[in-house]
């Protein structure tokens, strides 16, 4: 695929961390993304594997280099894979400490899908924000960090669209900060590998996406909410670092993973309307480590 061939051309206009802080910043050093120690190589005898998902593609981490793909541009929508973007956006602009007052009540609202029960008024960190937002993938958490950033969902989701543009992902549009199905919202395997690619970036992120399950609590410590996360494949016997799940009618059964090798090498993973999302998750990450050699 021609577009993996310049997927460090396309990354130029992705930030990078600071050496202060663990926020991603907008500028950075292009000879950052020029160090490749080492480049994947496939084995003349792959097969290729058996996947049935819509979309997918297996990439190399370090290098973004595309292992696997098949329909990678094609646009679909990606439910609560949507939450990355979100999770960006907050952290880019906000501190883990800083406090949210959760303005709406939003128990009755049974369009945000999952949820971990905020209470109106409840005063809460984005830190704990950010873990309902990416553990359990709650639509309310979504909704409360949106506000907080922004005034509004509206004008939140006209930041997220702007943010598409910055990282040059020209197949991704954002209608709402959580996932939820609607004309117009919609991403490509490509583009999630590399807002993934982009995402890790920020340590915060990369620990957040590998708790498996969490208890936060209100900051007078009065309100716990307690939940499981949706990526089972932490669990698994693979070498699992995160990062996220996605489920609605539209959008099927959606992964993302990166996976990390027994030589130190790590893979994304994504997997976009699959029908068996964690068994093929499993079947294209171990196809990878044993047909290419790095």
């Amino acid at each position: 695929m021609f577009r993996s061939l310049i997927i460090l051309l396309l990354l130029a206009g992705f930030g990078t961390t600071s050496t202060t802080s663990d926020k991603v910043v907008d500028s950075f050093e292009n000879s950052d993304l020029l160090v490749v120690e080492s480049i994947p190589v496939k084995k003349t005898s792959a097969i290729e594997p058996v996947i049935n998902a819509k979309a997918s593609l297996l990439m190399d981490y370090d290098t973004g280099i595309v292992l696997f793909e098949n329909e990678s541009d094609k646009r679909l929508p990606m439910a609560s894979l949507t939450k990355i973007m979100t999770a960006i956006l907050i952290l880019e602009s906000h501190d883990l400490d800083e406090i949210v007052t959760v303005q709406d009540d939003m128990n009755d609202l049974g369009f945000l899908g999952v949820k971990m029960w905020l209470h109106q008024y409840e005063k809460i960190t984005v830190e704990n924000l950010l873990i309902g937002l990416l553990v359990p993938s709650a639509g309310d958490a979504a909704m409360a960090l949106a506000v907080h950033h922004s005034g509004s969902v509206e004008t939140f989701v006209e930041a997220m669209n702007e943010k598409t543009k910055k990282l040059n992902l020209q197949d991704t549009q954002f209608k709402n900060p959580i996932g939820l199905d609607d004309d117009g919202h919609y991403s490509s395997a490509f583009d999630l590998a590399l807002l993934t690619k982009f995402a890790l970036r920020n340590k915060d992120f990369q620990r957040i996406v590998q708790i498996p399950r969490a208890t936060v609590t209100s900051t007078d410590g009065e309100i716990k909410h307690s939940f499981e996360g949706t990526n089972y494949l932490l669990n698994s016997y693979l070498d699992i670092r995160g990062v996220k799940t996605g489920t609605t009618n539209a959008a099927g059964q959606s992964l993302i993973n990166l996976a990390r090798h027994d030589n130190g090498k790590e893979v994304i993973v994504v997997l976009l309307d699959s029908p068996e999302r964690f068994q093929e998750g499993k079947r294209l990450i171990d196809w990878g480590f044993r047909n290419y050699l790095w």
